[in-house]
C-alpha cells in the first residue's frame, strides 16, 4: 500500500499534516510507524520523522492490530512515548552511558587539560560542570575540547561533535541566544562564556566582515540605508569596526537585546 513520510514536532501537526495529505477511501485507515521521536534542545526544535501508511480496514482485523496503534488520535503511547516506550527509554540510557563513555575514555587528555586550567579557577569547574549537565540532559552528541580563561572576567568553551550544527543553528542563531542566556544565569552573572567549534567563530567573522563590505558599497553605489539581521553584540563590533575602514559610511546600534540590530548608512545623513 502507498507510504509517504512526514517531518512534525508535535501529536497536532502530524495529525493535521496527515489529514491533508491523504485522501482515504471507505475501507482504508492509515498506520504511523516512528522513524525518529522530535526533541527540542533550548531554543531548537528539531522535527521527528513519521512513515505513514495507508492500509485496508479489513488487513488490519485478520492481522489483529489494534486500532489505537493506527490513529494518532488513539495513541496515548504515542503521547507518553518516552515513559512507556520500554525500547525508546533504553535507546535513552545507552545514549547517556554512551556520552558518559565519551568524556572517560576519548577525552581524558583534555578532561586533564581542563583540570590543570581550573586548579587556581573555581569558575572553570562550574562551566565544565554545567556543560556536562547540559549535555546529557540534552542527549546531543557533543563533547568538551577545552575551557580557558582568556582574560579577567571571559572564558572560552571549546565543543566537538556530530550535533555541533543544532547548537549553533542558522547563521549562529543558536549560539548567539544560548551565549545570552548563559550570560543571565545567576551563577555566571560576573563572567562571559563563550561557545566556539572547529573555529566557527572565526569563519564567521570572516563572512561578517564580507557582508559589512558588500552592504557597505551598496549604500555607497544607491545612497540607500541599510537594516541589517539582529546580531550579538560581538558581531555588531565587527560590523562596526569593518565600515568605518569605508569613508562616507556611519553605522549605530537600534533595539534590544537580543534583537539589537545594526543600520548602514551615508556619513551626511543624520540619525
Amino acid at each position: 500500500m502507498e507510504k509517504i513520510v512526514l517531518k512534525a514536532q508535535n501529536e497536532e501537526e502530524l495529525k493535521n499534516m496527515v489529514s491533508r495529505s491523504l485522501t482515504l477511501k471507505e475501507d482504508e485507515t492509515y498506520q504511523v510507524k516512528v522513524l525518529k521521536h522530535p526533541k527540542k534542545i533550548l531554543f531548537i526544535n528539531i522535527k521527528g520523522e513519521y512513515e505513514i501508511e495507508i492500509v485496508k480496514k479489513s488487513d488490519l482485523k485478520s492481522s489483529d492490530v489494534k486500532s489505537e496503534k493506527l490513529r494518532i488520535q488513539n495513541e496515548e503511547k504515542f503521547v507518553k512515548k518516552e515513559k512507556k516506550d520500554t525500547k525508546n527509554q533504553s535507546n535513552i540510557d545507552s545514549r547517556k552511558n554512551s556520552n558518559r563513555k565519551n568524556y572517560r575514555n576519548e577525552n581524558s587528555e583534555n578532561e586533564e587539560k581542563i583540570s590543570q586550567n581550573s586548579q587556581d579557577d573555581i569558575n572553570i569547574d562550574k562551566i565544565r560542570g554545567f556543560f556536562k549537565e547540559f549535555i546529557v540532559n540534552a542527549k546531543i552528541d557533543v563533547r568538551i575540547v577545552n575551557i580557558k580563561k582568556e582574560n579577567n572576567n571571559k572564558y572560552l568553551v571549546i565543543l566537538d561533535g556530530k550535533d555541533m550544527r543544532f547548537l549553533i543553528g542558522e547563521k549562529g542563531n543558536t549560539l548567539n541566544s544560548f551565549e545570552y542566556l548563559l550570560s543571565t544565569t545567576r551563577q555566571f552573572k560576573n563572567i562571559k562564556i563563550v561557545v566556539d567549534s572547529n573555529n566557527y567563530k572565526e569563519k564567521r567573522e570572516k563572512s561578517l566582515r564580507d557582508l559589512a563590505r558588500k552592504k557597505g558599497k551598496a549604500v555607497l553605489a544607491t545612497g540607500n540605508t541599510i537594516k541589517l539581521n539582529p546580531m550579538s553584540a560581538r558581531e555588531r563590533k565587527i560590523i562596526h569596526e569593518e565600515v568605518s575602514f569605508m569613508k562616507g559610511l556611519q553605522t549605530e546600534s537600534v533595539g534590544e537585546e537580543p534583537k539589537r540590530y545594526l543600520v548602514i548608512r551615508k556619513l551626511d545623513e543624520k540619525f
